[in-house]
């Protein structure tokens, strides 16, 4: 992130470099100069070049971090579709019911759709997706927990919470939400 925040310094003081020079020809000539006009267009050029660049920082500085929760994120879902086909695998070697296969399929048709609702996070709401993928890793050990008897029965809204709240976090940090309301 030092290197990022160092690369912005430099092109940010190149960039008022070239307005610094461009400025000086400007004071250097007459207002009648033919060139006047020429040196005036290349100070505006360059003002509004730092100006784009500088527009665009705040997006350069939150790609890294952008990146780090779509990882998270995704890691969450293979665990998530992980513990479905070891619960399904667990079903199918008889250690709980058969029942427990229909869960495993509503598990992994529920992992394509968060990640769906999580794919193109926004820059400014990406952090939800960490929040998303904590609410699936409750979910995905929550489940097995249950399925094994370790967990009373009472405990079941907990992973249903975890999958609507994971998914509405989900949809909202990809702007999935706001898309729909206004629909």
């Amino acid at each position: 992130m030092a290197e990022l925040h160092e690369e912005i310094a430099q092109e940010v003081a190149g960039l008022q470099a070239e307005i610094t020079a461009a400025l000086q020809v400007l004071d250097s000539l007459d207002e009648d100069d033919p060139q006047y006009t020429a040196a005036f267009t290349r100070l505006a050029q360059a003002g509004n070049t730092l100006l784009t660049y500088e527009a665009q920082v705040p997006a350069r500085l939150e790609q890294p971090h952008l990146e780090v929760s779509t990882k998270l994120f995704t890691v969450a879902l293979w665990a998530h579709a992980a513990c479905a086909v070891l619960l399904g695998v667990a079903a199918g070697l008889g250690w709980i019911s058969g029942g427990w296969t229909a869960l495993t399929l509503v598990q992994l048709i529920g992992t394509s759709v968060f990640y769906t609702a999580g794919q193109k996070p926004l820059p400014g709401k990406h952090r939800q997706l960490r929040h998303a993928a904590a609410a699936l890793g409750v979910a995905s050990v929550a489940v097995p927990l249950l399925a094994f008897g370790a967990l009373p029965w009472w405990v079941w809204p907990l992973p249903l919470l975890c999958w609507a709240a994971g998914y509405g976090l989900a949809s909202e940090a990809s702007g999935d939400g706001a898309r729909k309301a206004k629909a």
